[in-house]
């Protein structure tokens, strides 16, 4: 390493300690706690960047074979840089670990595996943009003829709305 690139690194450092050090005495406001915060993420995603599935899996309480499923599926992404054959993003392992443990708290057990499917796939729709384009579309009265009701369809629910239910007509 040279002086110059060890120098630089070291200015980030200190500068990073300072920070965390005032964010422990109580001496910063929200948005340099903020920025603390993603300093500690920072140095801990740099230390350990992914995991085994074979560690996700006991972290997560599931087996291997679910942790590969999702692997492969892309509910838990695979590291770009791996030390062992499969592995998988601490970014992700959090994520989902978040949404497994909420699942378990909602006594979602038994279906945890599809559940956390179906939250994924809800999560990729809204990463790429189609929830997000479709919410647009929604709000601007852009749908599609094939999500607009016929005329037919709209009689027969302002029939059904001004007609009183069976058991109030007798």
């Amino acid at each position: 390493m040279s002086v110059a690139s060890e120098y630089d690194h070291a200015e980030q450092v200190v500068a990073d300690v300072a920070l965390l050090q005032d964010m422990a005495a109580g001496r910063l406001d929200e948005q340099r706690v903020k920025q603390a915060a993603q300093v500690l993420l920072e140095h801990r995603r740099r230390e350990l960047p992914s995991v085994s599935v074979a560690v996700a899996a006991r972290l997560l309480g599931v087996s291997r074979t679910t942790v590969e499923s999702w692997r492969q599926a892309g509910v838990l992404a695979s590291a770009a840089v791996k030390r062992r054959r499969h592995e998988v993003t601490i970014d992700s392992l959090v994520r989902l670990q978040v949404l497994v443990d909420e699942l378990r708290r909602l006594g979602r057990n038994r279906e945890l595996r599809d559940y956390v499917w179906w939250s994924a796939q809800d999560s990729a729709d809204y990463a790429d943009g189609k929830l997000a384009e479709a919410l647009r579309q929604l709000r601007a009265g852009e749908l599609g003829e094939e999500y607009v009701p016929s005329d037919e369809d709209l009689d027969w629910a302002r029939h059904e709305l001004d007609d009183p239910a069976p058991e109030e007509r007798s």
